[in-house]
């Protein structure tokens, strides 16, 4: 029995089940589609260095010592006579010496191909063996010096065939080659978004840079040979800091490199996923609640015709659940359609993902079902308890049967709850109990709790407010304005239920862009204050420039001092006895200080000139209890061991880190390829800006991946990428938004049919079709403007929280976000406008005389 009248229950109701359905398939959607993203470019990764490594038997590489290529390391090369070693040993058929190097192709407009997201390498061309799945797809290999191969995807991209003049930018500057070959995988797939271009192995060392050395050791053993054999054969002749690993576990390395790096993505997007799962369920909460009041009288007669109150509750939740079925699955495969509008979404922005085939993996569908369908058991539970436990006299008046619920003890509750989530917030930011998974605990299930209890006792301040903000309403719009006023303030409760979504995602937004207007007003005035240089040359390929960059502007009489800024990677012994990695960086001493202020306040950067000398920021010199003159062992990444004596203590690590050292120590510890990761400048006396500028911009012209910014310039970009990041925010926070809005439109469709007989009334006494419409636009307005202000000011409060728990060597000071605010009002009212179109149609096209007579 309670199935057939579930169904019909369903069928009479297909309007609001479907809207429903609606909100619960977006919800899951976004959750599915952050698992099947994360899950099918992890598969494609592995399939695709899985293949590549197929053929690859040993590699031979220098060792990282303490680190990884994750933490941004990079490996000294291997001495190019290593080569005839390791191909005498027995067992080894083939040693093919491998570069990894900065290549960039130019297209025919002149602008350089990737390098602000996929990755950008020259490679040497070896034959590959029979089986390999990267060919040559068209031409042949290349010969000389002026010939190059390149990828497929590149072709396709720029237009490039075989014979045409192709210019790439290297390491020396932009030269052209010609195209005698295209290569690809024989299934069509790129390489992980990246271009390549392949070079003459006899000329690989001059074009990319790498005179007497290899990147790595590509070794193919004999046939019939033993693997490991062969493998402890090679290690034997290696020198120290040098390994050799098969290709399967390079394939694995790399595999779980790129699943860190994709893990971490996929988590940042569940986040995101499981906020609009959480706005889902209040906006069903919120319709539950209010469909089962309005169907108070027909639960009635169920009881008084012998349903007890058990198989209400069934009833009420085998309806859900049959719905909550139903969308779950859509919100499946939608997840399908949400993966690859992400991908899309972000290669808008320059991510320069690679195609993949998306992947529904049995697990996403478990957790999709379980958050789908949890949401709406835990969203119908509370109001079928409701409206089970009412006798069945007083839910013959809807209106007796739900406002007899105490709001004393939801004021205590919400009280109780809110004060809970707030400390544990705070808690989980600082204080921090057991590091980061600490405060991903007590932060996110304090914020949770938080936003619970806020909807809660904002049912409390519903009456005031929604009155206060509907008295200009009712002052400028007469009549409907006056209406709408009412009716919004006529159920609170209703009213900030119908809000709730809305204040959840409005106050995510307010503190995210609290937290990144503080961090990019902080960084801005840093810079200012801590930058005295005038130009700043960064690279648009994230790979740094190569060092003839700042060699060129060495030579520029018109600059007075220049300094590029290296990086290299290490581990010291901490106060503990363990080892604790480092980040250096190596600048030039002696022009240093007439670039920077770090607020040095004891020693100075003469001190590194000795060679070994060491600055270190003040607190992480507390930290490891070093003073002045102390001597600190070093084992840097490539295994080299070295003492630095400490000979500067600062107070402003904001530019890059807490430790320099000189140019000339990091390459007696250092052979790997020099980067710089920016390059300082400062105009000499006696020149103006404008001659200075035109100076440096001729001397980096051969080197067309450097920009020169001045220093307001940069600091602008600075603020800008901030700017893009809370952008990216909002939009991954859209569906939340976009959700809050929907629910707004159902309540508002529900409330329409819910006064049925009170817009009749108000027709019959000469209410026009046009003030109807208008007053529940108004109304929704009044709702919407409601969350906007519950949000914003939640949102403030925590993003202040943030912001204040952050080092201040980060966030120095909070920033109030006005026109991301102002922008969120007026965003509201347009979209509260919209969501009312189809209510106020709606209830405009009632017929007078059916409405009267409605029960």
């Amino acid at each position: 029995m309670i199935l057939t009248l579930a169904r019909k229950s369903l069928t009479a109701r297909w309007g609001r089940n479907v809207f429903i359905a609606l909100a619960i398939a977006f919800g899951v959607s976004f959750v599915s589609g952050s698992f099947v993203l994360a899950d099918s470019m992890r598969a494609t990764f592995d399939e695709l260095f899985d293949d590549i490594t197929a053929t690859l038997d040993l590699q031979v590489r220098t060792q990282l010592q303490g680190v990884s290529e994750t933490d941004g390391a990079v490996r000294d090369p291997v001495e190019a006579s290593l080569r005839d070693t390791v191909a005498e040993v027995p067992g080894v058929a083939k040693v093919e010496g491998q570069y990894s190097r900065f290549a960039q192709i130019v297209d025919k407009d002149g602008d350089p191909v990737g390098g602000g997201g996929p990755p950008t390498f020259g490679f040497a061309w070896y034959d590959p063996a029979p089986e390999s799945v990267f060919q040559i797809v068209e031409g042949v290999a290349p010969v000389g010096p002026d010939e190059v191969v390149i990828d497929r995807p590149v072709s396709e991209l720029t237009g490039y065939v075989v014979g045409d003049t192709i210019p790439i930018i290297l390491d020396t500057g932009q030269r052209e080659f010609t195209v005698v070959g295209i290569a690809g995988r024989d299934d069509g797939q790129d390489v992980g978004g990246a271009t390549t271009s392949y070079f003459d192995p006899a000329e690989a060392a001059e074009i990319l840079s790498a005179p007497g050395v290899y990147d790595t050791l590509d070794v193919t053993i004999d046939h019939g040979a033993d693997l490991n054999t062969v493998k402890q054969a090679v290690a034997s002749v290696l020198p120290p800091n040098t390994e050799v690993l098969t290709g399967q576990e390079v394939g694995d390395e790399i595999s779980d490199q790129l699943g860190t790096i994709i893990s971490a993505f996929g988590t940042g997007l569940l986040i995101f996923a499981l906020v609009t799962a959480f706005v889902t369920a209040f906006i069903i909460n919120n319709v539950f609640g209010i469909t089962i009041g309005q169907r108070l009288r027909e639960l009635a007669l169920l009881r008084s015709i012998g349903a007890n109150a058990k198989q209400v509750r069934r009833l009420i939740v085998v309806e859900a659940m049959i719905v909550a079925v139903l969308a779950t699955v859509a919100g499946v495969f939608g997840g399908l359609l949400v993966a690859q509008g992400i991908i899309w979404l972000f290669n808008q922005a320059g991510a320069g993902f690679p195609s993949v085939a998306m992947m529904l993996l049995p697990r996403t569908v478990i957790v999709s079902l379980v958050i789908g369908i949890g949401v709406v058991l835990l969203s119908v539970l509370v109001p079928a308890r409701r409206a089970s436990r009412i006798p069945p006299v007083a839910a013959m008046r809807p209106e007796l049967g739900f406002e007899a619920l105490s709001a004393s003890r939801r004021l205590l509750g919400g009280a109780i709850v809110t004060g809970v989530g707030v400390v544990m917030f705070l808690v989980g930011l600082f204080v921090r109990p057991g590091g980061t998974s600490g405060l991903a605990l007590f932060g996110g299930l304090g914020a949770l709790l938080t936003f619970i209890g806020i909807t809660s006792l904002s049912t409390t301040v519903a009456l005031p407010v929604s009155r206060a903000i509907g008295a200009p309403i009712q002052k400028f719009f007469g009549v409907p304005g006056k209406i709408a006023r009412d009716n919004a303030s006529r159920s609170p409760r209703r009213t900030a239920r119908t809000a709730s979504a809305l204040m959840i995602g409005v106050a995510l937004i307010s503190a995210a862009a609290v937290f990144a207007y503080s961090l990019r007003d902080t960084f801005t005035s840093v810079l200012e204050s801590s930058i005295n240089a005038d130009y700043i040359v960064t690279d648009q390929t994230f790979t740094g420039l190569p060092p003839g960059v700042a060699e060129a502007m060495h030579d520029v009489p018109e600059l007075s001092a220049v300094s590029p800024l290296r990086a290299i990677r290490g581990t010291i012994v901490g106060t503990d006895g363990s080892d604790k990695a480092i980040a250096l960086a190596a600048v030039d001493p002696v022009t240093i200080s007439d670039l920077v202020n770090l607020d040095v306040t004891e020693g100075d950067f003469s001190g590194l000139e000795a060679g070994n000398g060491v600055m270190v920021y003040r607190e992480t010199a507390n930290d490891f209890d070093l003073e002045l003159g102390d001597t600190v062992d070093v084992v840097y990444q490539n295994g080299t061991e070295g003492a630095l004596v400490v000979s500067g203590l600062f107070d402003d690590n904001s530019l890059d880190g807490n430790w320099y050292i000189s140019l000339d120590q990091l390459s007696t510890v250092s052979t790997q390829a020099v980067r710089d990761q920016f390059i300082l400048a400062r105009v000499a006396d006696g020149f103006t800006p404008e001659q200075a500028s035109a100076a440096v911009e001729a001397a980096v012209a051969p080197f067309p991946q450097a920009r020169v910014q001045d220093n307001a310039e940069f600091r602008a970009e600075v603020s800008g990428q901030i700017d893009q990041f809370l952008a990216l925010i909002t939009i991954l926070l859209s569906f939340a938004i976009a959700l809050s809005f929907f629910g707004i439109a159902v309540t508002l469709a529900l409330s329409v049919f819910e006064r049925t007989r009170e817009i009749g009334l108000l027709r019959a006494v000469g209410m026009s079709r046009r003030q109807l419409r208008r007053s529940i636009r108004w109304e929704a307005v009044i709702v919407a403007i409601f969350g906007v202000v519950v949000g914003a000011v939640v949102g403030l409060g925590m993003g202040t929280a943030l912001s204040l728990a952050v080092p201040d060597t980060v966030i120095n000071q909070v920033t109030v976000p006005v026109p991301i605010l102002i922008f969120v009002i007026i965003f509201a009212v347009i979209a509260a406008v919209m969501a009312a179109w189809y209510p106020a149609r709606k209830a405009s096209k009632m017929d007078v005389l059916r409405a009267i007579a409605s029960e």
